[in-house]
Order: structure tokens, then C-alpha cells, then sequence
């Protein structure tokens, strides 16, 4: 008696021998042209069957054919969709390489068809499968994604964006490329006025300055955010300011009781990674970097 695997695998075969039959032509049949159309869906009908009985290698392998076909019927839309379909078996079987290439190329595919706010979503979706396994993959993902949302009116979804890239590049240590991305925000939010988003930016620019040890460049950061209506007398300009003060004056005692402020516990884990690390240099004349490395408490994270 055959098995319920054995009978999907038998239809999958079943379909493709039906999707190389579209694929044919024939002087005789009348039929100058291959099927595409139909021979998409009968890949798609054998990567179903292959997913059901498990064999992924081969539901990854015709779900690439079916997006190859749609591809040459111009159905961009579709092809998209099954590319992203075979990424997503390419991250069941760990090939991370193959995943991050295939969900490019399907947001290359969702563009081509003017679906703009797909090819986001699915950056948004799929970049997350690799923040913590492959965070640079992650990263190039994001860094697509934004400079994609950037072209369109959708200033949701570039925050959100420049929210996990920020988070990416502290964790993976590249503090410019973090402050960079902060200092675009500052200048959008101070342009449409929000300005409680301006203090609250103000605070990571200055973690972050802070980390690099540099309380000069920090300072002239911080510039932007006092052209914000209140920011000079809001409680995130005296945090910032003591911060600096405390930095600069080598008094680490009152610069950690300064990070112990409610404003900076409530931002994001990997801030609190981040102003764990930091230690006030010795105000000697002894060099450091800001940050020095300890064990963790996650306890002490939210």
C-alpha cells in the first residue's frame, strides 16, 4: 500500500510531467509557443506536493521553475511570489545565502510589477529571519528596504526600517553608521516639528557619541535637536548636557547614576547593552574608548 508521502510525490512528478508538456511545441499540434502560464501552475501544484510530503529540496526547486516561467510571461507579480516561497524553504533547510538572494530578487520582481508596498513587507517580514543568525544579511535586507520606502511617501515603514537598522549596527558595534541613521531621523522630525521625537532621538545620539568616547563630536550632534521649539528646556537636553559634563569631568560614579534615569531605562535592549558597557575614561590623561566589556545581566534589560 503506498504511503501518503509516496502518493504526494507521484502527483508532484505527475505535475511536472505536465508542466514540461506545456513547455513543448509542435508543428503539428498548431502550437508555435510555449505555455508559461500553465506550466507555472503545474510547478506550483508539484511544490505544494513536495512540501506535503516533505522533500523541500524539490518543493525549492519547483517553486524556482514556476517563478522562471512566470518570468517569461512577463507575470512579475507571480514571479515574485514564488521566488519568495522558495526562500522560505531555503530558511527551513538553513540556507541563509540562498534565502536572502531569493527575497531579493522576489523585491526586484514585486517593484517591476508596481507593487511597492509588497516588496516592503516582505523586506520587513524576511529580514527578520536573520537578525540574530546573519545580522549583516539582516542589514544589507533593511538598508534595501529603507533607500526602497524612501522612494514613496511611506515615513511608517522607513521608521520602522531605520528603527531595526539602528539596533543592527549597535549590536554589530558600527556606532557611525547608527548615528547616522539618528541624525536623518532628528532632521525629518525636526522639519515636521515633532519634537517629542527629538528628544527622545536625542538621548541615543548622545549613548552613542558617548560609546565612541568622543564628547566633542556628541556635542555638536546634539546641535540639531536644540533647533526643536523646547528642546533646550526639555528634560532630555539637562540629561544630555549632564551626561557630557559628567563624561568630560571623569566622575563615572555620577554618570552611571545619571544613565539610571527612567528616560534611558525605557529604551530599547540594545541601548541598555550598550550603557552597560560605558565607563567614564580616566580624567589622568589615560586613553580609552569609552567602553570597556563586562558580563551581561539580562535581569537588568527589559
Amino acid at each position: 500500500m503506498m504511503s501518503s508521502n509516496d502518493s504526494r510525490i507521484k502527483e508532484a512528478k505527475a505535475c511536472i510531467a505536465k508542466a514540461e508538456e506545456h513547455l513543448k511545441t509542435s508543428v503539428f499540434k498548431m502550437k508555435f509557443k510555449p505555455d508559461f502560464d500553465m506550466a507555472a501552475m503545474e510547478y506550483e501544484r508539484a511544490a505544494v506536493c513536495y512540501k506535503n510530503a516533505n522533500d523541500l529540496k524539490n518543493a525549492r526547486d519547483c517553486y524556482l521553475n514556476a517563478s522562471k516561467n512566470h518570468h517569461f510571461n512577463r507575470n512579475f507579480f507571480h514571479e515574485a511570489k514564488a521566488k519568495e516561497s522558495a526562500a522560505s524553504i531555503c530558511r527551513d533547510l538553513k540556507e541563509s545565502i540562498s534565502a536572502a538572494k531569493y527575497i531579493q530578487e522576489a523585491c526586484e520582481s514585486y517593484v517591476l510589477s508596481g507593487s511597492m508596498d509588497t516588496a516592503s513587507l516582505t523586506i520587513d517580514k524576511c529580514a527578520k529571519w536573520f537578525e540574530y543568525s546573519e545580522p549583516e544579511t539582516a542589514i544589507t535586507m533593511y538598508e534595501k528596504g529603507l533607500a526602497l520606502v524612501q522612494q514613496t511617501d511611506r515615513s511608517k515603514m522607513a521608521g520602522e526600517f531605520m528603527n531595526r537598522l539602528t539596533n543592527l549596527y549597535i549590536r554589530s558595534e558600527k556606532y557611525d553608521k547608527a548615528i547616522k541613521i539618528i541624525n536623518d531621523e532628528i532632521d525629518r522630525y525636526v522639519e515636521t516639528k515633532d519634537y517629542l521625537k527629538v528628544g527622545q532621538l536625542s538621548l541615543s545620539l548622545t549613548i552613542l557619541g558617548l560609546a565612541k568616547g568622543d564628547t566633542i563630536e556628541t556635542s555638536k550632534l546634539l546641535n540639531r535637536c536644540f533647533q526643536a521649539d523646547g528642546f533646550e528646556l526639555s528634560q532630555e537636553a539637562a540629561i544630555c548636557g549632564n551626561l557630557i559634563k559628567a563624561y568630560e569631568d571623569g566622575d563615572d560614579d555620577n554618570f552611571q547614576n545619571l544613565l539610571k534615569n527612567g528616560l534611558i531605562r525605557s529604551m530599547d535592549n540594545d541601548y541598555l547593552r550598550l550603557i552597560k558597557k560605558i565607563r567614564v575614561p580616566d580624567i589622568n590623561g589615560v586613553e580609552s574608548s569609552g567602553i570597556t566589556f563586562e558580563n551581561e545581566d539580562e535581569d537588568d534589560l527589559k
